[in-house]
């Protein structure tokens, strides 16, 4: 009989491959990822194309044009879509990022046919209605300016403006006029144009042959571009920025640096030393400006990877007296790593949290599916992951005090606050 006075024994967490995506190719070379896995019978059909804001002639075209997706076809309102969605037991998500546009349906298995029927639909019949274009326009417009009215929200986009410049995708600041400005000839140019440019299909879940014929037989016929490498000149003339609000009660701080590209020279070392600094609950910063000064409810350290650039954020919004007081202790947190490095203990509890976090991260088949893109989408392999666990097994001290001198170098941080800076 189990004593569940007695804690089970530890040990080493190891490193096993875990099932990866087979890949085939459509008649028109679109490229369709499958992974087949999982207890439930469900899916996950996404559909992805590089036509984020990377690629807009005019600022917010992507994100309009995807969403007007959803809002009507030839036979079928924007209600009635969302409606026959319902009926087949399942849901669409449509999101544009930076780089891509995700069009993204989860269903059950028993209903798949008709669940990728009305995806065609969605995708080669939308109408794109004059009123839903206002709608979402007007929409959008809301959402812009409560964005910019909360700290942590404008904070962010203007970290992205100092490290990038105005001139740069990732760096613009998207205006009003921009957005009325936008017509209808915009959203039919984009989508004719720009939408299917270098598209990738993922399929997860319980995936049978007649699943994988549907997909061929439906998506063959997607007519394919490719808009080439389009490049931009980062000019970031601006380290800092503090936007001044008085009124405010906290205090938004963005702290941002370059870092290397996943995969690159030196990547696991920035990974390992961020963690340790601020990448965990149990982090330097967390102990220190949450638990020991109660200067703010969470404070964290991560890196952000796009397809032009990467780069690492601390992130904070605190009471707004103890702002320079939290500025003065990252600088501490980062100068006691960086002269002391950490201990044996700090070594073994971050090394397990990693471990752990990457095991608890591949028990679904769409979370496999995820694991599979995110080194995909930069042009590595599954090899990533047992280097991850070799990377893990060698912390050394030294090489923290290392990494933290290297890519957490206070004479190159770019700083955005807003708020009050005391």
């Amino acid at each position: 009989m189990l004593d569940r006075s007695i804690a089970p024994q530890a040990g080493e967490i190891r490193y096993s491959p875990i099932q990866e995506a087979e890949e085939s190719r459509l008649k028109n070379n679109i490229p369709l990822f499958t992974i087949n896995a999982g207890l439930q019978p469900v899916f996950k059909l996404e559909l992805q194309v590089l036509a984020g804001i990377w690629y807009e002639p005019k600022q917010a075209i992507s994100w309009l044009t995807a969403k007007m997706l959803l809002e009507g076809t030839k036979t079928r309102s924007g209600r009635d879509i969302s409606s026959s969605f319902d009926r087949l037991g399942a849901f669409i998500e449509v999101s544009a990022g930076f780089d891509d546009i995700s069009i993204a349906v989860f269903g059950v298995t028993k209903t798949f046919d008709e669940v990728v029927a009305l995806l065609m639909e969605v995708l080669y019949e939308s109408v794109f209605p004059q009123e839903s274009i206002d709608r979402l326009k007007s929409l959008r417009k809301d959402q812009l300016r409560l964005n910019d009215q909360k700290n942590d929200m404008y904070a962010s986009k203007k970290m992205r403006e100092v490290l990038y410049g105005l001139d740069y995708p990732y760096g613009r600041a998207l205006q009003m006029e921009q957005i009325d400005a936008l017509t209808r000839e915009d959203v039919v140019d984009y989508y004719e144009n720009y939408l299917f440019n270098q598209p990738r299909i993922y399929l997860s879940g319980q995936i049978d042959s007649s699943m994988l014929a549907a997909v061929k037989a439906n998506f063959s016929n997607i007519k394919t571009l490719d808009r080439g490498e389009l490049r931009y000149e980062r000019k970031s003339t601006q380290h800092d920025c503090y936007v001044e609000r008085p009124d405010s009660l906290q205090t938004s701080i963005r702290l941002a640096w370059d870092i290397p590209n996943k995969g690159t020279e030196g990547y696991f070392d920035y990974l390992l030393a961020n963690t340790f600094l601020g990448g965990y609950f149990g982090s330097r910063l967390m102990k220190n400006i949450r638990e020991e000064k109660g200067y703010t409810y969470g404070i964290s350290s991560y890196p952000i990877h796009l397809d032009h650039g990467s780069f690492g954020v601390i992130s904070t919004d605190v009471k707004a007296e103890h702002a320079q007081d939290t500025l003065d202790e990252i600088k501490k947190e980062i100068d006691a790593l960086q002269q002391h490095g950490v201990s044996d203990e700090e070594i073994e509890a971050v090394s397990n949290y990693l471990a752990g976090t990457f095991l608890a991260g591949i028990n679904t088949p769409f979370q496999l599916m995820k694991m599979f893109q995110k080194v995909s989408d930069f042009g590595l392999g599954y090899d990533y992951y047992e280097s991850y666990f070799e990377a893990l097994k060698a912390i050394q001290s030294e090489d923290i005090r290392a990494a933290v001198g290297r890519y957490f170098d206070m004479d190159k941080v770019y700083t955005a606050i807003v708020g009050l800076k005391k």
